[in-house]
C-alpha cells in the first residue's frame, strides 16, 4: 500500500511542467516575503502607536504634505486658465534696425502653431529654436512678458554674397555663415560677391574676403569674385575688371606671403600703369621675384580700328576735294553732301578691310 502511495506521487510529480513547479515555488517566496515584511512593519511602527507625541508628529507631518499638495493642485489650475495662454507676441531687431524679413504674418504662418505651453509651462530654448530655424534668422533670444506674451530679439543674416556648391547656391554673411533662402528675395541685394571653395570651407574664404577688401583699399577696388581651388589655390576678380591669382594658402604663414606679392605689385603700379597703353586683365602673382600680367586685346584694336577711321575719313575728304572742289568745305551743311560723304566713307573702309 505504501509502494502504490509512493509510486501514485511520483507519477503526479512527473506530470507537472518545469513552469508550473518554478510558478508554485515563486508564489510561496513571495508569500512568506511579504508576510516577513508585514511582521517588520508592525515591529518597526508599533512604538508610534503607543506615543502620544511621535503620533502629533506624524500627525502634522501628514496635514502640511496634504496641504502642499492642494496648493500645487491648485496653482497647476490656475496656470491652465486660457488667460495665461501665449497670444501675444513681440518682434525687435537686435541691431535696432528694422526686420525685413520677419513679420507678424510669418510668426503667425509658421511659428504659432509649432509653440507648446502658456505663459509658465512654455520652453524658452525650444522656443529659441523654432525661431532660428526660419530661413533669415542667425540668433533669436526669447523670454516672457506678462501675463500671456513672448519678446523675441531677432538677429537676421545679412547675406555678404552667393556660395556656389554642388548642393546650390547658398547664401554667406559676414561671419561665413551659409544659410538657404527663396532665391527670389534677394533680390533687394545688389553686389552680391561670388564665392566657390571646396566643403566647410565657407569661413575661411569669407576671412579672406575681408583682408583682400582692406589690403586693396589703396588699390581703390573690391573683390567680386572670390574662388579657392580643391589645391587651396586662391583667385580673385576686382570691380574694375582684373583678375589676380594669388596662389596657395595651405597655413598663415602662406597668408602672409600672399599679402607681400601683392605689396610688391602696389609699389610698381603706378610706374606700371603708365607704360601699359592697354587695360591690364590678369594679374599672376604666383613668382617669387616677381609677377605676369596680360593686357587687354580689344583696346588695341579699337585702337587700331578708330585709327584706320581717322586715315580713311581724311582720304575721303581728299578724294572729294579732288572731285568737287566746290562741295568741300569745312562747313558741310547740305543733307545729300553728307549722305554721299557717309556712303564714300563706307565703301573706303570695306575696300581696306577686304585688302588686308
Amino acid at each position: 500500500m505504501i509502494t502504490s502511495s509512493i509510486n501514485a506521487v511520483k507519477n503526479k510529480t512527473s506530470q507537472l511542467t518545469l513552469g508550473e513547479v518554478l510558478s508554485g515555488w515563486f508564489l510561496s517566496t513571495m508569500k512568506t516575503m511579504l508576510l516577513g515584511f508585514v511582521a517588520v512593519l508592525t515591529f518597526v511602527c508599533a512604538p508610534v502607536w503607543n506615543s502620544v507625541d511621535r503620533m502629533k508628529k506624524l500627525t502634522h507631518f501628514i496635514m502640511f504634505a496634504f496641504i502642499g499638495l492642494l496648493l500645487l493642485w491648485v496653482f497647476f489650475w490656475i496656470g491652465q486658465r486660457p488667460v495665461f495662454t501665449i497670444n501675444q507676441i513681440q518682434l525687435q531687431s537686435a541691431n535696432g534696425q528694422n526686420l525685413a524679413h520677419i513679420n507678424q504674418a510669418l510668426v503667425r504662418s509658421r511659428v504659432i502653431n509649432q509653440l507648446t505651453g502658456n505663459f509658465f509651462s512654455i520652453h524658452l530654448d525650444v522656443t529659441r529654436k523654432i525661431f532660428e530655424d526660419l530661413p533669415w534668422v542667425r540668433s533669436a533670444s526669447v523670454r516672457r512678458v506678462w501675463p500671456n506674451g513672448l519678446s523675441i530679439t531677432i538677429e537676421e543674416n545679412e547675406p555678404v554674397g552667393i556660395w556656389g556648391s554642388n548642393d546650390g547656391a547658398k547664401l554667406i554673411n559676414r561671419f561665413g555663415e551659409l544659410f538657404t533662402v527663396n532665391l527670389a528675395e534677394i533680390d533687394a541685394y545688389k553686389n552680391l560677391v561670388e564665392f566657390s571653395g571646396p566643403p566647410k570651407s565657407n569661413k575661411e574664404v569669407i576671412e579672406l574676403y575681408q583682408q583682400l577688401n582692406e589690403w586693396f583699399t589703396p588699390f581703390q577696388a573690391k573683390v567680386t569674385t572670390l574662388s579657392l581651388s580643391s589645391r587651396y589655390s586662391w583667385t580673385a576678380k576686382l570691380d574694375n575688371g582684373m583678375t589676380f591669382e594669388l596662389g596657395r594658402d595651405l597655413d598663415q604663414k602662406d597668408r602672409s606671403q600672399i599679402k607681400a606679392r601683392l605689396n610688391r605689385f602696389f609699389k610698381v603700379w603706378p610706374d606700371l600703369k603708365d607704360k601699359l597703353p592697354n587695360k591690364i586683365e590678369y594679374i599672376d602673382l604666383r613668382y617669387s621675384s616677381g609677377f605676369a600680367i596680360r593686357a587687354s586685346s580689344k583696346v588695341e584694336t579699337h585702337s587700331k580700328e578708330l585709327a584706320l577711321h581717322s586715315a580713311i575719313v581724311e582720304e575721303v575728304y581728299q578724294d572729294l576735294a579732288e572731285i568737287k572742289p566746290s562741295l568741300f568745305n569745312k562747313d558741310i551743311t547740305k543733307t545729300s553732301s553728307k549722305k554721299n560723304l557717309h556712303e564714300l566713307q563706307k565703301t573706303k573702309i570695306v575696300e581696306r578691310r577686304k585688302s588686308e
